[in-house]
């Protein structure tokens, strides 16, 4: 049996492992908007299989028509941007299997589609798949876990206001 405590506005919110496979620091991935930190701060995932879960609590609010990208609005107000490997936007969808549909609530751990990883190299595009906090003014990051490999639901970084 699982008891839930009432969530008080300042917990912190946890973004979770979403792949499995092994975690790195923004600073390396191979595009400066992310390395830069331009779209925000946060973690990116190179994954070793092609089922993508939800990284967090929240609400689906914008997943891009070429399915490479994913935005979630927290409980707290956040909103993470998921995008799904590098220059993957000229890929229009192909190889992109997404079961979720914007408005939709998801909970960490829940499986959201898939993608062909291998159709996606086939193409000669980068898997890795940062997630980023936006609004880097209004909340503030603690990094839990920032290399080494990972499973789906372990915590990534916790979000607070």
């Amino acid at each position: 049996m699982l008891f839930f405590k009432k969530k008080k506005k300042d917990d912190a919110i946890e973004i979770k492992a979403y792949f499995e496979g092994t975690v790195l620091p923004l600073e390396k991935v191979n595009d400066p908007m992310f390395s830069d930190k331009l779209m925000g701060d946060g973690v990116a995932i190179e994954p070793d299989a092609g089922n993508l879960y939800a990284p967090v609590d929240g609400k689906v609010a914008s997943i891009f028509d070429t399915k490479h990208a994913i935005g979630f609005v927290l409980d707290n107000g956040a909103e993470v941007l998921m995008h799904i490997g590098m220059d993957t936007v000229e890929l229009n969808g192909e190889g992109f299997d997404l079961d979720v549909s914007v408005g939709d609530e998801v909970h960490a751990g829940e499986l959201m589609g898939s993608i062909d990883l291998d159709f996606v190299k086939s193409k000669g595009k980068e898997t890795v798949t940062p997630i980023v906090l936006t609004a880097m003014d209004e909340y503030k990051i603690e990094f839990v876990k920032t290399e080494g490999h990972v499973n789906i639901g372990d915590v990534l970084y916790k979000i607070s206001k």
